[in-house]
């Protein structure tokens, strides 16, 4: 398999279409376009994430920031282009049959995302979906130890389908959506981990 390096200098815009009418038209929120940026501030964002690192090897985030990864070394087409836009500790929960925190604290992760072609998937990939799903994610504590399982019950009963994530998104996709994790604090760093780049970034909890 090749190898993927991550591309973290892109700008994530959101796109709203307003429909023709004789009244006056509403706007009507849809998937965000991620667009590429140039070589330069690539280069540049590049840069600035090898010096932005945690003692753990990850890249700093913060919420609205992008993040992704790309094809070969120096390759401008990309497999995923994401951001977290939002973290919300201890939301409502608006699921049919909600489930209790198994941990003591469930967390909501707003996240948009887009995928690239099928070919650079059957390249990459080999044809497989990419994945965000909370299985992905890990929460560390204020006191550095790592938590077992935050991927409960009670993370996928939370709120209903249509508002989460999908677990497996497709090329050529522009999605927007919610995981759920269930971690044993309401302040630490989540962090996420793409296994087939081997890059991981993490934010702060709550977020700044």
């Amino acid at each position: 398999m090749k190898k993927l390096t991550p591309v973290l200098g892109i700008a994530l815009l959101a796109v709203t279409i307003a429909g023709c009418s004789t009244a006056e038209a509403e706007p009507k929120p849809t998937a965000p376009n991620v667009e590429p940026a140039t070589a330069a501030s690539s280069e540049k964002r590049s840069n600035e994430d090898a010096a932005n690192k945690s003692e753990r090897g990850n890249i700093f985030k913060k919420v609205g920031e992008p993040a992704g990864v790309s094809g070969q070394e120096n390759s401008n087409e990309k497999l995923m282009n994401f951001a977290v836009q939002d973290i919300e500790v201890d939301p409502v929960c608006t699921g049919s049959y909600p489930q209790p925190s198994e941990n003591g604290h469930l967390v909501a992760v707003q996240i948009a995302a887009e995928t690239g072609s099928a070919e650079l998937f059957e390249e990459l990939y080999y044809g497989t979906d990419y994945s965000l799903s909370n299985h992905n994610w890990e929460f560390i504590t204020p006191k550095g130890t790592t938590a077992n399982n935050i991927a409960t019950v009670a993370t996928y009963s939370c709120f209903p389908e249509n508002e989460l994530l999908p677990d497996s998104i497709g090329p050529a996709e522009k999605v927007t959506g919610k995981i759920v994790l269930d971690v044993p604090a309401p302040v630490g760093t989540l962090i996420f981990n793409d296994v087939l780049s081997d890059v991981s970034w993490e934010w702060s909890m709550p977020s700044k």
